[in-house]
Order: C-alpha cells, then sequence, then structure tokens
C-alpha cells in the first residue's frame, strides 16, 4: 500500500466526511457495496488483460505509434481513475472500506504481475521500439518522448529479461535518446494566423476545465457529465469568448486533447497538446496523471516549453508551460501557464510557494534573453486560496499586478473562480439548495508580473461564467474561466 498512500491519499482523504452520506442512487457509476467492488475488480482486471494481450498479440508490421502508444496512454489514465476510486472508498467512512482495501491491494499485485513483471509485453515494446526507431526511422518527437520513457523503465525489470533483450534495449534507449524529443504535441489549425500591431491588445482566456478520467469529476469537482459529454459545450463556451491565446487546465487524457482539438481547430492556428506526459513504464512509480495543460493561440508562437516542477505531493507531473506569442518577427508577450499542486494537506502549501518560486526564477532567467519590452503573463489554476496565509499569497502579491482581484474584499458567490457545492451536492441530495455548504473560493489568477518589461502594459480581467449552482446539472466545469486583455504599449 506505500506506493498507493504515496499516490493518492493525499487527493482523497478529504472527501472521507462526504463519503460518510453517499448512497448508490446518488453515485450510481461509483461501486458502494461489496458486490459492486467486486464486479469493479474484475471489470478492471478484464479491461488490464484485454489491453495488454492486444499489445502483445499485435503483429510486428502493425506496431505502430497509434496502435501501441495511444491505447498505452489510454490504458494509464484508467489504471489511474480506478485505483483512485478505490482509494477513495477504502479511506471513507462507509461499509465497504475494508473491501475496497482489499480490492486495491489485490489490483496492485495484480498491476505488478501484469504489466511490471510480464516479459512478453516488455518484448513486445522492445520490438515495436526496434520497428519504429530503426526500421522505419519516423516518429513524431512526442512519440519518442513517450517511447523513451517507457525504454527506460525497463531499467527497473531489466535483470529478468533475456541477454538478447537486454542489449538490443541498451542499443535503443540510447537511439532514442539522440532522437529530437518534445513533451508535448503541436498540431497545426486552420485557422490563418493573427497578426497585431504596436498599440493593440491580445486576450488570454484561462480554464481549469475538470477534463478528468472517468469517475474523477464525481470526486474532484462534482461535474456530472464526463468530459466526452461535456466537450462540445465547453468548446462554445471558447469559441464563444473568442480568446486570441486559451490556456486550459485538467485536460489530461489525449483523447480529450484531441477532441478538443477538433472542436477549436478552424478558428485557431496552432495547439499544444497532450502537455507533460506521464508515461506509464515497467515501474509503479511511474504510474500518475500528465500535466493536462492545453494551449491554443491565434498568434504565431515561439520557444514552447513544459517545465516539471521539482517538488510534487502526488504522483502527478504539476508543471507550468511558457511560450512567446509574436507579431511578424517580433514577440509580443511572454505567456505562462499552470496547474500547481492541489488540496489543503499537510505542507502542501510550501510545495505551491516552492512551485510559485520555480515560475519566477524562470521568467526572470527568460526576461535576460528578451531585448523587446513585452508583458510577462501567468495564468492558471494556482490552488493558492485568496485570503488565505499561505506563502504562495505573498509572492503573488510581491511580484504581479492582479487585476481581477484588486477590489476584492471577500469571495462570494459572484466572484468565486470555484466551488466545492457541485461535490457536496451530489454526495447531498436530500438537501435543499440553501442548506448544501458551497465553499466559494479564489484559486485562479490571471497575473503580470510587475518588473519584467511590464511597468508599461495594462491588463484587465473578467471572470468567464461556466457553471450555474441552481443548474449543478449543466455545469461545464467547477471553475470558471479568466479572460484577461492586455493592452500593449508601444516601444519608445
Amino acid at each position: 500500500m506505500n506506493f498507493i498512500r504515496r499516490s493518492l491519499v493525499a487527493a482523497t482523504g478529504f472527501l472521507c466526511a462526504i463519503a460518510a452520506v453517499a448512497n448508490a442512487s446518488t453515485i450510481h457509476c461509483i461501486p458502494m457495496t461489496s458486490d459492486e467492488i467486486e464486479d469493479f475488480q474484475y471489470e478492471t482486471e478484464q479491461m488490464f488483460e484485454k489491453t495488454i494481450d492486444r499489445l502483445i498479440a499485435l503483429p510486428d508490421d502493425q506496431k505502430t505509434a497509434e496502435s501501441v502508444l495511444r491505447p498505452w496512454s489510454r490504458l494509464s489514465n484508467e489504471i489511474v481513475e480506478r485505483f483512485t476510486v478505490l482509494t477513495f472508498l477504502a479511506y471513507s467512512e462507509l461499509p465497504c472500506c475494508r473491501d475496497a482495501e482489499e480490492a486495491l491491494e489485490d489490483l496492485l499485485g495484480y498491476l505488478s504481475e501484469s504489466v511490471v513483471h510480464n516479459e512478453n509485453l516488455i518484448h513486445s515494446f522492445i520490438t515495436f521500439a526496434d520497428r519504429a526507431l530503426v526500421e522505419n526511422g519516423e516518429i513524431s518527437p512526442y512519440d519518442c518522448h513517450s517511447l523513451n520513457c517507457v525504454l527506460e523503465s525497463c531499467e527497473n525489470v531489466s535483470g529478468s529479461l533475456t541477454s538478447v533483450d537486454e542489449k538490443v534495449l541498451k542499443r535503443l534507449t540510447d537511439l532514442s535518446s539522440r532522437h529530437e524529443m518534445t513533451p508535448y504535441r503541436y498540431l497545426k489549425g486552420q485557422a490563418p494566423e493573427k497578426v497585431a500591431s504596436p498599440g493593440s491588445e491580445f486576450t488570454v482566456l484561462s480554464l481549469n476545465t475538470c477534463f478528468v478520467p472517468g469517475r474523477y469529476p464525481y470526486l474532484f469537482g462534482g461535474v456530472l457529465l464526463p468530459w466526452k459529454d461535456r466537450v462540445s459545450a465547453l468548446a462554445d463556451k471558447i469559441l464563444s469568448v473568442n480568446a486570441d491565446v486559451v490556456c486550459l487546465q485538467e485536460v489530461h487524457a489525449e483523447d480529450a486533447s484531441n477532441a478538443l482539438y477538433e472542436e477549436l481547430k478552424k478558428e485557431y492556428s496552432h495547439f499544444y497538446t497532450a502537455i507533460g506526459p506521464r508515461v506509464l513504464g515497467f515501474s509503479l512509480e511511474s504510474l500518475g496523471l500528465p500535466s493536462g495543460l492545453f494551449i491554443a493561440s491565434k498568434y504565431p508562437i515561439e520557444n514552447p516549453q513544459f517545465t516539471l516542477f521539482s517538488l510534487s505531493g502526488v504522483q502527478m507531473n504539476y508543471g507550468f508551460f511558457d511560450f512567446q506569442i509574436k507579431c511578424g518577427n517580433d514577440p509580443i508577450g511572454h505567456i505562462y501557464t499552470t496547474h500547481m499542486q492541489s488540496l489543503k494537506y499537510h505542507q502542501f502549501d510550501q510545495i505551491r510557494a516552492a512551485q510559485l518560486s520555480q515560475i519566477l526564477e524562470k521568467m526572470e532567467d527568460d526576461s535576460k534573453l528578451t531585448h523587446r519590452n513585452v508583458p510577462f503573463f501567468l495564468c492558471g489554476d494556482f490552488n493558492i486560496p485568496l485570503g488565505s496565509d499561505e506563502p504562495g499569497l505573498e509572492l503573488i502579491n510581491a511580484y504581479f499586478e492582479d487585476d481581477y482581484n484588486r477590489d476584492q474584499d471577500a469571495v462570494n458567490a459572484e466572484n468565486r473562480t470555484c466551488t466545492d457545492y457541485f461535490t457536496n451536492y451530489f454526495f447531498s441530495p436530500t438537501k435543499n439548495f440553501g442548506e448544501i455548504e458551497p465553499y466559494f473560493q479564489i484559486i485562479d489568477y490571471a497575473l503580470l508580473h510587475r518588473y519584467l518589461g511590464s511597468s508599461e502594459h495594462e491588463i484587465k480581467t473578467l471572470q468567464v461564467r461556466m457553471n450555474d449552482l441552481h443548474q449543478p446539472e449543466m455545469a461545464i466545469s467547477d471553475h470558471h474561466g479568466l479572460l484577461t486583455t492586455i493592452k500593449l504599449k508601444e516601444e519608445r
């Protein structure tokens, strides 16, 4: 259980009290009885087995990134989601908690046997890598990054491989490391690039989408519909806002990124998706969620980079993505977007402060390479509550202009960016509207750096509503978005 506790208990412990009042009629898709947990465990094992057997049986000449890496990515997301559901139940006060704990132990053992120590599966990946890197020789930078992660994880089980596979593995790992690798996927949109002029402005939309896998929206946000049933509504909202740059958080699955791209590609020119992947390999330490960041831009983008945070409290690739947007050959803004450590847990406030400090350090370094007076703008879900005593809030106040919160006296139903109302609503079906604790927060920010080329620029930030407490079933997300207009000043 050590792996599970390290990676997931911190992310579910605060739900135990809520779980105590839950019932099967409210959360029909979450197993709540011994029989349902047994069925859930069997269904999960069958899902593992089906995907793994298909990969092993796939003929070598049919092994491609689409036939190997895509289903592998889906399996990783499903594993994390199902482990999280069981962990949630195991640490609850429900009668089924002991059954959930036993199922969790069994599935952890099953995963170790069926994935980590599955020599046939390892050999299947080695043959795919040989075909992709040697025979074919063409593989996208994103897929090469993912494949390299899998190959490097084989070190964990190298002692159990045949001598032939060990030699081939070493050769392929060295070969993949010499290929171009990017921890994100670039996709070209169909819209023509936008051109700005000096003294004009550009807009940025930031939003946590709650596009988390499977049953996650119930447990983290209380959003009733899975992401597949919200993607069109989210895209419609984004298109109606018509921001020049869109920065999204919690778009965790490659399939979710692709679905959003298809909805937005006619109106945006450049996309960066599947940012910061956490690739399942032959080590349980590799299990976890990707960063969930997603970018769409009408402007050309230069120098995109994903930076993994040095500190994280759970096994998720928390980090930040930054890039310059350009007008012709000149940058007109440097944008940073992030999703920082979530949850109010022991020392997590210190982790958030360290993560924000890491962003500030890179902004400072980047400013030394920028010879134009461009705005340095940071947005995203910081998970730092406005009005708290968190050290991260001190950093925000010290280094940034925060237009949205300039005149905020207190967090309320109107200015909130996030709420726990939907989670509490779905776990409290017998309560009336006024009896449900909404727990309003402002944890999403849109900030202009005060000191890095931004003194002459101006920002104005407005809320973009994504839900209504009176229509919880229609919520697109449990967060509202922030739309920021950045007015540029001509250089003198």
